[in-house]
C-alpha cells in the first residue's frame, strides 16, 4: 500500500483542544477512533507485510496475465521487507539498553542523600528486570521500524508494583501537543471476540488521573464504566515514533520490492511453460490424431501435393542476462534506499572490514538507528518522569533527571582495539567511569565498577594492620620484657 496523505497520522490538535475546554465525551472518543482507521488500517498492512501474511503482501494477490485453462502463475515473495527491519532491530536493540540513576554529589542533593540515591537505583533497577526491559524494548524497536511506530503503556498490577506493555500502533492513538512521547491524552483500542463469536470492540481513554472503558464498534462506542484511577500523574500511555516523518525503514521501496517480485515469479513461469522446442507444420495438412502421433513415435509420413511442405522445430531465446541484470539493479536499489548493507553481496566485504571502515560502510544504517535512538531518549525521560509519580506515593525518592538510557549498537566488538583506545583514554586523565562506558564489553557500568571495588576490598593495604602482624608483634613485645626483666635479676 503506497504512502498517501489519507493514511498518514491523523492531526487531533482540533481534538485536543476540545478536551482541554470542555473535557471527553463519548462522541468525541468515537470521533477520534473513527479519524484513526486509514492510518490504523496502513499500520496494520505493514505490520502484515512484515508477517509475510497473504493479504498484505501484493505478489500473493497477483491473477495471470492471460486467460489459460491451468495457468501457471508463481507467487514468489522477496523477504526484503523482514531482512530490512530484522537487521535494523538486531543491530540497534539486539543489545539491551543500559538504564542507570546517576550517583554523583549533584544527584546525591536532589535525591535527598546517598543512601536514598541506593533506594532510587534500586526501585529503577527492579522495575527493570520485573518487566524485562531488553524484551519490551526489542519489541517497541520493531514494532516502530516495521510499522511507523509503537505504542507504550504502564499500569499497576495486582501486587502494586509498576508494569509496562507494548502495543502495536494500529491500537494506539496519541494526543500530544510537541512530541508523542509526551501524551496529553491517549486512547487504547482493540477488537475481540465474545463467546457469541461476536465482535466487539474495546477501547480505553487515559487522562493525567483516569482511565475510562468503552466497548461497541467502530463509530458506535459507549461508556461502560465510571472513570477510575491509574495510579500515575501523567497520561501513562506513550508513543514511540521511528522519527519525527513517522515513516517505517522499509516504507520508502515498497515499490521496488514488488517490482522485484513480479519480474522473478514471471521469470519462474516462463521456465516452467517453456519448452526447449515447439514443432512446426509448415504448409503440411496434418491432423490432430497425425500429431499426437509424430509427438509419440518421433517419426512423420506426409504427402503434400504443393511439394513445398516442410516439419521442422522452433527454439526459443530466452534472454537471461537482461533479466539478471534488471534484478541485480533492484536489489542494489532496494538495499541503498533503505540504508540496510548487504551482507550476502561477496562485493561489499564486510567481514574483511573491521573499526572506523566497517563503521564508515554502515553509516547509512547508523544514520537511522541514530533518528530512532534521540526518539527513544525522548521517550525515556517521560518514562522516568512516569515511574517517578508513582514511587512518590511510595515515599521513594527518585529524581527522573538523574535517570539516563544507554543504547549499545551490536556492532562486531573489536576488544584489542577497544583495549588500547581504553589505555590511552585513562593515560590521558579521564575517570574510569567514562572510559568503561565506551566498551562494548561493559553493559552495565555500575556493576562493573562495584565488582571492581569489591576485587580491591580484598586486597590488603600494606599500611594496613593485619591480625596476625599485631599478635607476632605482641608476642615479640612479651618476650623483650621477659629478657629484661631476666637481665635485671641478673644484675640484682
Amino acid at each position: 500500500m503506497p504512502v498517501t496523505k489519507l493514511n498518514r497520522y491523523p492531526d487531533y490538535s482540533a481534538e485536543l483542544e476540545e478536551i482541554e475546554r470542555n473535557g471527553i465525551t463519548t462522541e468525541l472518543v468515537n470521533r477520534i477512533v473513527e479519524r484513526h482507521q486509514l492510518n490504523a488500517y496502513h499500520t496494520k498492512h505493514l505490520w502484515g507485510r512484515y508477517n509475510t501474511l497473504d493479504v498484505d503482501v501484493p505478489i500473493y494477490s497477483r491473477t495471470p496475465r492471460f486467460n489459460a485453462e491451468n495457468p501457471i502463475n508463481n507467487k514468489l515473495a522477496n523477504d526484503f521487507y523482514g531482512e530490512i527491519v530484522d537487521v535494523e532491530v538486531g543491530y540497534f536493540a539486539g543489545k539491551p539498553f543500559s538504564y542507570n540513576y546517576s550517583k554523583t554529589n549533584e544527584s546525591e542533593e536532589d535525591t535527598g542523600s546517598e543512601q536514598a540515591v541506593e533506594v532510587a537505583s534500586k526501585a529503577l533497577s527492579d522495575f527493570i528486570t520485573l518487566n524485562n526491559m531488553y524484551d519490551h524494548d526489542m519489541a517497541m524497536t520493531k514494532y516502530a521500524t516495521a510499522a511507523e511506530y509503537a505504542g507504550r503503556l504502564f499500569y499497576i498490577d495486582e501486587e502494586g508494583k509498576e508494569r509496562v506493555k507494548i502495543l502495536p500502533p494500529y491500537e494506539t492513538i496519541i494526543l500530544y501537543k510537541n512530541d508523542m512521547t509526551e501524551p496529553s491524552y491517549a486512547i487504547r483500542y482493540y477488537t475481540y471476540i465474545d463467546l457469541t463469536d461476536t465482535e466487539i470492540v474495546k477501547a480505553e481513554f487515559y487522562d493525567d488521573k483516569y482511565i475510562i472503558e468503552y466497548e461497541g464498534y467502530i463509530g458506535g462506542l459507549r461508556q461502560v464504566s465510571e472513570p477510575r484511577l491509574h495510579l500515575f500523574d501523567y497520561c501513562p500511555l506513550q508513543g514511540i515514533p521511528k522519527n519525527n516523518e513517522l515513516l517505517g525503514s522499509a516504507e520508502k521501496v515498497t515499490s521496488l520490492i514488488d517490482a522485484y517480485d513480479k519480474i522473478l515469479s514471471d521469470s519462474t513461469n516462463e521456465i516452467e511453460s517453456f519448452a526447449n522446442a515447439y514443432m512446426i507444420f509448415e504448409n503440411v495438412n496434418m491432423t490432430e490424431d497425425d500429431m499426437r502421433q509424430a509427438q509419440a513415435t518421433g517419426a512423420i509420413k506426409f504427402f503434400n501435393g504443393t511439394g513445398s511442405g516442410k516439419v521442422y522445430f522452433l527454439t526459443k531465446d530466452v534472454n537471461d542476462s537482461f533479466i539478471e541484470n534488471k534484478l541485480d539493479r533492484l536489489e542494489n536499489n532496494i538495499y541503498r534506499f533503505s540504508k540496510t548493507p548487504n551482507l550476502s553481496n561477496p562485493n561489499e566485504r564486510y567481514g574483511d572490514a573491521s573499526g572506523v571502515s566497517l563503521k564508515f560502510r554502515l553509516i547509512g544504517l547508523e544514520t537511522k538507528c541514530s533518528m530512532f535512538e534521540a526518539k527513544v531518549n525522548s521517550a525515556a525521560v517521560y518514562m522516568f518522569k512516569l515511574l517517578a509519580s508513582s514511587w512518590r506515593k511510595k515515599r521513594i525518592s527518585f529524581d527522573p533527571l538523574q535517570c539516563y538510557i544507554t543504547c549499545k549498537r551490536n556492532f562486531p566488538a573489536d576488544l584489542a582495539g577497544e583495549a588500547q583506545t581504553a589505555a590511552a583514554l585513562l593515560s590521558a586523565g579521564l575517570p574510569k567511569r567514562i572510559v568503561w562506558e565506551t566498551l562494548s564489553c561493559v553493559d552495565d557500568i555500575d556493576f562493573a565498577l562495584e565488582v571492581l571495588r569489591e576485587e580491591k576490598d580484598d586486597i590488603p593495604d600494606l599500611d594496613m594492620s593485619i591480625p596476625e602482624d599485631e599478635e607476632n608483634n605482641e608476642n615479640n613485645k612479651n618476650e623483650k620484657k621477659e629478657e629484661e626483666n631476666t637481665k635485671r635479676m641478673e644484675t640484682l
